[in-house]
């Protein structure tokens, strides 16, 4: 199976079949494919969505990952002080972004307006798993999502969001995006840093370059709790998605909030 993370295709980095990273990848593109005038309100045209998904109402419990004010990374606010997405999208190749240049916009369903910015203060990543926690320099004033103490099940249905391409050779998009996704496996599969893995295929879309670090939600009882977050696709957008399972580093998430 040749997967692919988030940011750009060869990276030299020895990890066999998968050949890149879903945010740099869709940083360049943002540059090279398309210019969105930070002006630009919600009648903006967005791209064709090929992969499939639906665009989404409101914003709730998302945040739009930003390095210098450009779209990085998808995230999810699991405390008001607190942003989580995948640890791949701290780094550029193999150098450590500074905290100093990241930011998250919240409360809007575009990447690059509304809501507000609010810069990091310092970030966390945890070892072997491609998980990240990102600390604001100010509350969100948001309603965070909920950590479950225990992984979905084979068969679930689940809910992904992300800012990432809406085909294989468009921009990312400007409206966050919603995708059904059905659970293939919780067991035998791994992340881009080597934890645990739910694997899930799309049932009306597929995952892109720039949703890594979003939220893969199951629901219960109508509330949303985040039981991945987007770390690997296969190429070309299609064929499923690998995200780094949140119950297993729910007590890391916990301390890194308590302590940090």
């Amino acid at each position: 199976m040749n997967r692919l993370t988030a940011a750009f295709r060869a990276t030299g980095e020895g990890r066999g079949a998968r050949v890149g990273r879903i945010a740099r990848v869709a940083a360049m593109l943002a540059a090279l494919l398309v210019t969105i005038p930070l002006a630009a309100g919600p009648a903006a045209a967005a791209p064709t969505p090929i992969v499939g998904g639906e665009n989404q109402s409101d914003a709730d419990g998302l945040a739009a990952v930003l390095v210098n004010g450009q779209f990085q990374c998808s995230g999810s606010i699991v405390d008001n002080y607190w942003v989580l997405t995948a640890r791949h999208c701290l780094y550029n190749g193999s150098t450590r972004i500074p905290d100093g240049d990241i930011s998250v916009r919240v409360k809007s369903i575009w990447w690059y307006t509304g809501g507000g910015v609010v810069n990091v203060s310092t970030s966390r990543v945890r070892t072997s798993h491609d998980i990240a926690m990102l600390k604001l320099d100010r509350s969100a004033n948001a309603e965070p999502v909920r950590l479950p103490t225990a992984t979905t099940t084979v068969g679930a249905t689940t809910y992904a969001f992300g800012w990432g391409r809406t085909c294989s050779n468009c921009g990312v998009a400007e409206v966050v995006r919603r995708a059904t996704q059905n659970v293939l496996a919780i067991n035998g599969n791994t992340d881009y840093y080597g934890g645990r893995a739910v694997r899930t295929d799309g049932l009306n879309g597929d995952m892109c370059y720039g949703d890594s670090g979003g939220p893969l939600f199951k629901l219960v009882d109508g509330l949303r709790y985040q039981v991945g977050v987007l770390s690997t696709i296969n190429t070309g957008c299609t064929g499923g998605a690998f995200w780094a399972t949140v119950p297993d580093s729910r007590d890391w998430i916990l301390n890194v909030m308590a302590t940090v």
